[in-house]
């Protein structure tokens, strides 16, 4: 199953929420350093998928 972009950032920002709010937003943003990202504006959208495993993992810990 593709994802559309938009469909890509809304999981993307639904768990980096949940891992904020569990974890602190420094965990968020060290996610998004291992991409060379602050956020997801200059996030490359290659690592879209990557970057939602990685915090989804880290959500369902």
């Amino acid at each position: 199953m593709n994802l559309s972009t938009k469909d890509w950032i809304i999981n993307i920002e639904n768990t980096a929420s949940r891992v904020a709010n569990e974890y602190g937003q420094a965990v968020v943003d060290s996610v998004f350093h291992r991409y060379n990202a602050h956020s997801l504006r200059d996030l490359a959208s290659c690592y879209y998928d990557e970057l939602f495993a990685d915090l989804e993992q880290i959500a369902n810990d």
